[in-house]
């Protein structure tokens, strides 16, 4: 039938609003990653800015993928929201430059607010090492 269904709390990721979930669950190979945000452990903002937004929140789900027995070059899946529209080219360039090739599909949907006030969440579905 299914095997079993491992949770992940990684210490070197934002866990906003903290106790209310864990960073990802892996099941039959496959890691499911809850959305991060650009935020330190204790869910503070690194800045304002799109692009170290951005850098943070990628630096969140290595963590994540890492401690999930996985990383950024095994990931199939991306969803990304986003509260402004002119942040896009932004965020898009640090994604780019993070995201290892061949870049998973994904998607990009604008909100009307994010957790802490942030601009941009990631989430990702990706495969263990």
């Amino acid at each position: 039938m299914g095997g079993e269904i491992k949770a992940v709390l990684s210490d070197k990721a934002c866990a906003f609003p903290p106790g209310l979930f864990h960073h990802a669950k892996v099941y039959n190979g496959v890691v499911y990653c809850a959305g991060q945000i650009g935020a330190d452990v204790q869910g503070k903002l690194v800045s304002e800015d799109i692009k170290e937004q951005t850098a943070k929140t990628f630096a969140n789900l290595s963590a994540i993928l890492e401690a999930s027995g996985s990383a950024l070059e095994r990931v199939l899946k991306v969803n990304i929201y986003m509260v402004d529209k002119a942040d896009y080219a932004g965020m898009n360039e640090v994604y780019s430059k993070l995201m290892p090739d061949p870049k998973p599909p994904r998607a990009c949907v604008f909100v009307q607010g994010l957790p802490g006030g942030a601009k941009v969440e990631i989430e990702c579905v990706a495969a263990e090492i």
